[in-house]
C-alpha cells in the first residue's frame, strides 16, 4: 500500500467518525463544516403553526406545492395526519412521482400535513385527543369533531386562498388512530374530503363504535353515484394474532381485530356501493403498514379517474 493510498484512507477514516459520532480528532473538532452546517430542507415547502381559534389548541401545518403548475381546476391535495412522522416521506413521494416521463407522471399532487408544535415524531396525547370520535373514554380523548372543524373550518380555506386545488380530488390519509379519525370522517363528514385513505385504521376504539356510526350512514343516506367518496384501507398481516409471533402483540391483536374490523368495514362500504381498495401487506405489522400504504395514499390522490 502506498503512502498515498493511506493517506486517503486514514482521511476516509476520520470524516466517517464526524459523520458517525466516532471518536476520531475529527469528531470534535470545533467548527467542523459538516456538523454545523444549516439542517436539510424540503424544496418548495412552508410550515407554520396555526393556533385554533375555537380551542386554542397549536397544530403544525406543513405544505409542499410542486413545481409544476396546476392543471385545470388546481391541484389534487394529500392531507396527511401524524405530519411530524410521515410529511417528509409523502412530500418526497409526490416530487418523486413529478420526476416521471410525461406520460406517466399524474397531475402535480400538493401535500398538507398536520403535525404539532414539537421536534418529536408524534405527540402523543394531542393525537388522542385529536383522533378520536366523541364520546370522551377517557380524559384527553373525544375531540375528532373539534379537530374536523379546524381542518374544514380554517386550515382548508386558509389553503384555498394561497393556492390552487381541485375540489374534486381531496384526501386524507391517517394511520392507526388517524386512520379511525379517516372513518369517522368519511361516515360524518363525506363531502368534506372525496377519498379517504386509512391505514390499519383503530376501529376497535370505544367498543367499535365508529363501525356502527358507519352502518348508521350508509343506512340513513345511501349515496348518489356523483356524491360517493373512493375509500383505501390497508392492513398488516402480521396484526393479525394468529400470525404474529410475539405473544403480548398476539393478544393485543385478539383483543382488538385490527384486520377483521378494517374486513367488516371494507364489505360494508362495498355492499352500500361505496368505491373501496382493501388490501392486506404480507409480512408486515402495525408499524411496518405506513410507509407502503403511504405510498398508495399518494397515487390514490393523484390519479385522475375514480376506482
Amino acid at each position: 500500500m502506498t503512502p498515498k493510498t493511506l493517506s486517503r484512507r486514514m482521511l476516509l477514516a476520520a470524516g466517517a467518525g464526524s459523520l458517525l459520532g466516532g471518536c476520531s480528532v475529527a469528531a470534535r473538532r470545533p467548527g467542523d463544516p459538516l456538523r454545523d452546517a444549516p439542517p436539510v430542507s424540503l424544496p418548495r415547502s412552508h410550515q407554520v403553526d396555526m393556533r385554533d381559534a375555537a380551542t386554542g389548541h397549536v397544530r403544525r401545518i406543513f405544505v409542499q406545492v410542486p413545481e409544476q403548475p396546476a392543471p385545470n381546476g388546481g391541484h389534487p391535495t394529500l392531507y396527511v395526519l401524524d405530519a411530524n412522522a410521515v410529511f417528509v416521506m409523502a412530500a418526497q413521494i409526490a416530487r418523486n412521482m413529478g420526476n416521471r416521463p410525461p406520460g406517466l407522471r399524474p397531475d402535480p399532487l400538493m401535500i398538507v400535513g398536520i403535525g404539532y408544535p414539537t421536534e418529536s415524531s408524534m405527540d402523543q396525547q394531542a393525537r388522542k385527543r385529536d383522533y378520536t370520535p366523541p364520546p370522551a373514554t377517557e380524559p384527553g380523548t373525544g375531540g375528532a369533531e373539534e379537530f374536523l372543524d379546524f381542518i374544514q373550518k380554517q386550515l382548508q380555506p386558509a389553503l384555498r386562498a394561497a393556492w390552487p386545488t381541485d375540489a374534486s380530488r381531496q384526501t386524507l390519509f391517517g394511520h392507526s388512530l388517524g386512520g379511525l379519525l379517516a372513518v369517522h370522517a368519511l361516515a360524518t363528514r363525506t363531502r368534506m374530503f372525496t377519498r379517504y385513505a386509512a391505514a390499519s385504521p383503530s376501529l376497535w376504539w370505544n367498543g367499535g363504535r365508529t363501525l356502527q356510526t358507519v352502518e348508521g350512514w350508509l343506512a340513513r343516506a345511501p349515496a348518489e353515484a356523483a356524491d360517493r367518496p373512493q375509500v383505501q384501507l390497508r392492513v398488516g398481516a402480521l396484526e393479525r394474532a394468529a400470525r404474529s409471533h410475539d405473544p403480548q402483540r398476539a393478544a393485543k391483536a385478539s383483543e382488538r381485530l385490527m384486520n377483521e374490523h378494517a374486513e367488516t368495514l371494507a364489505a360494508r362500504l362495498s355492499a352500500g356501493r361505496i368505491p373501496v381498495d382493501f388490501k392486506e401487506f404480507p409480512g408486515l405489522d402495525h408499524g411496518g403498514v405506513i410507509m407502503p400504504a403511504l405510498t398508495d395514499a399518494v397515487l390514490f390522490a393523484a390519479q385522475r379517474s375514480a376506482m
